[in-house]
C-alpha cells in the first residue's frame, strides 16, 4: 500500500497549502443543503479519502464525532494538525475495516475518481456500505464529463522562496482518464532538488456509478448536479447521496 501512495505524499505539501486552504469553505455550502439535514449532532462520520483533513476539521465544528481513512502518510500527517481531535487510520479505501458503524461516510473532492477500474470503485462502495449503520448514507462528488474534457484550466504553478509547484492536467478521451503531470522543485542546502510525478483521475458516468451502488447493496441514490444547488465554484460537480 505505501508504494501506491508514494505520489501523494510528494502531493501533500502542496495539497494542503494549495488546493485545501480555501476548498472547504464553498464545500461548506453544499454540505449544508444536501448532507447534514440527515444527521443529529454526535453521530459518527467518516471521511473517507480524507486527505489533508481540512473537511474533518469542518465535521468537527459542526459538532459530530469524525473518523478520517487515507492511504498517504504524508496526507495523514497535515490532517492531525488540521483537525486534532478527529482519528486517523492509514487504509485503503478498496479494504479498509473499522470497529465502528457510520451514520454517514463521505469521499469528497473527486477521490471517487481516483479509483481507475470499475471493479475497485465497486469494492470501495460495498466496503462502504458494510460500515454504515442501518438507514445510513454515503455521500460524495465526482468529476463531471466537462471538468475531464476542460482540465488544462485547471493548472497552476505555485511559487515560494523555497519551493516551485507546477500542475498540468490533460484528458485523454479514449481511455476516460486524468493525467496530472505534477512537477516540484524544493531548495535544501543551497540546491534545488526536481522530483516529477504523475496522479490519474478516471471519468465515471452517473449511469456507471448508480449501477455499481446498487450492486454494492444501497437502496436509492439521489443525484444532484452542482448547476442546480447555485454555488458557482461546484457547478462542475456532481455529487451522490446512496442510503443503506
Amino acid at each position: 500500500m505505501v508504494k501506491i501512495y508514494d505520489e501523494y505524499d510528494f502531493f501533500a505539501y502542496f495539497y494542503n497549502k494549495y488546493w485545501m486552504k480555501y476548498s472547504p469553505a464553498y464545500f461548506q455550502e453544499a454540505l449544508d443543503l444536501l448532507f447534514y439535514k440527515y444527521l443529529k449532532k454526535g453521530d459518527n462520520i467518516l471521511d473517507l479519502c480524507c486527505g489533508t483533513g481540512h473537511m474533518a476539521g469542518y465535521f468537527e465544528e459542526a459538532g459530530y464525532n469524525v473518523y478520517g481513512v487515507d492511504g498517504s502518510n504524508a496526507m495523514l500527517s497535515y490532517a492531525k494538525e488540521n483537525a486534532k481531535k478527529s482519528k486517523f487510520y492509514q487504509m485503503d479505501a478498496r479494504d479498509f475495516t473499522l470497529d465502528v458503524n457510520f451514520r454517514a461516510i463521505t469521499c469528497l473532492f473527486d477521490s471517487i475518481n481516483h479509483m481507475l477500474k470499475e471493479d475497485d470503485l465497486l469494492k470501495v462502495f460495498k466496503n462502504v456500505y458494510n460500515h454504515l449503520e442501518d438507514k445510513g448514507l454515503f455521500f460524495f462528488d465526482v468529476n463531471s464529463l466537462e471538468v475531464c474534457e476542460n482540465v488544462y484550466l485547471g493548472d497552476i504553478t505555485a511559487v515560494e522562496e523555497d519551493s516551485v509547484f507546477i500542475s498540468r492536467g490533460m484528458y485523454d478521451e479514449k481511455e476516460e482518464l486524468i493525467t496530472y503531470l505534477l512537477t516540484y522543485f524544493i531548495r535544501e542546502e543551497g540546491s534545488w532538488l526536481r522530483h516529477d510525478s504523475m496522479i490519474y483521475e478516471k471519468y465515471y458516468s452517473e449511469k456507471q456509478i448508480s449501477s455499481l451502488l446498487k450492486k454494492a447493496g444501497f437502496s436509492e441514490v439521489d443525484i444532484i448536479y452542482g448547476t442546480d444547488i447555485d454555488i458557482e465554484a461546484l457547478e462542475d460537480r456532481i455529487f451522490f447521496t446512496a442510503w443503506k
